[in-house]
């Protein structure tokens, strides 16, 4: 085990997943309700589970794409990014707080 391995964990996390059909305004609430949570929190370092896009009408995905540019657009976001293989991989994204 690498020793700076929990230096580079999220320390919290919000699945979309079993949420039901979003419509963009539903992603964004729930987005601003997490990330105000976690910087309340002093938290750095979050991860959003948004699936694949699997079950999306013709396989695509939806919440990925959106939350990308809409996480973008938050001047109290400094980094978005595809999370690691083992934390999700293309189903998730990575954020850093500022």
């Amino acid at each position: 085990m690498n020793k700076y391995e929990n230096l580079s964990k999220p320390q919290a996390e919000f699945d979309f997943h079993d949420k039901g059909i979003l419509h963009e305004s539903d992603i964004k609430r729930m987005t601003d309700e997490f990330l105000h949570d976690c910087m309340r929190r002093g938290y750095t370092k979050v991860i959003f589970i948004t699936g694949k896009g699997l079950h999306s009408k013709k396989g695509m995905p939806v919440i990925k794409p959106f939350l990308r540019e809409y996480l973008s657009t938050l001047p109290f976001v400094g980094n978005v990014y595809e999370g690691r293989f083992d934390r999700g991989g293309t189903g998730t994204l990575e954020v850093i707080l500022k």
